[in-house]
């Protein structure tokens, strides 16, 4: 029950003004038909968003180590389009690969960002994208207080170390960034 009312909530505050929930998912660029692996789905909010922009021909992975998460997500899938993956911490597998991955509040719970996004990139298409969405360390704050922020310019020099590249950075979230990044040649 408990588990329940968290991912309700997560839902919730996913799909709020604040949170700008169509903005991100329209800076995405997501077409009929891509793949997009949702990593640290939650409560499924977005998973369920992309699944919608994907159509019938398109797929979303939603992926998490909770499984009490995917089962919630499964319960609410009405286009039959999402897959779920229970994976372990910084480990899994697809079947293919993706045209999208998105990371919305999970990178500051990465142990080894540089590892973990250097074994996404088997997954993950030639032109395809990594979004991070984190939130920005705020002053005396649950965000601050618990180490739940990640800074830009960490996730920046992480991934390119892992050997993306910025393509845009977006600025209209108030308390979170939102960076795309992509494959360096």
């Amino acid at each position: 029950m408990f588990d329940e009312f968290r991912l309700k909530m997560l839902n919730k505050k996913a799909s709020t003004k604040d949170s700008n929930p169509d903005e991100i998912v329209e800076n995405l660029g997501i077409n009929k038909g891509d793949i997009i692996g949702d990593i640290g789905a939650g409560g499924g909010y977005f998973t369920l968003e992309f699944s919608k922009k994907v159509g019938g021909n398109g797929k979303v992975y939603a992926i998490d180590t909770n499984q009490k998460s995917l089962d919630y997500i499964s319960k609410n899938n009405t286009l039959n389009n999402i897959e779920t993956k229970l994976v372990e911490d910084d480990e899994f597998v697809l079947p293919e690969k993706v045209d999208i991955f998105f990371l919305r509040n999970v990178f500051h719970h990465l142990q080894d960002p540089v590892e973990y996004f250097k074994n996404l990139s088997v997954y993950l298409k030639n032109e395809g994208l990594i979004v991070v969405i984190d939130y920005k360390k705020k002053g005396f704050s649950f965000v601050g207080m618990f180490g739940h922020y990640t800074s830009e310019d960490d996730i920046i020099k992480q991934l390119e170390a892992a050997g993306f590249g910025v393509l845009k950075q977006y600025d209209f979230l108030q308390d979170q960034s939102f960076i795309k990044f992509k494959r360096r040649n």
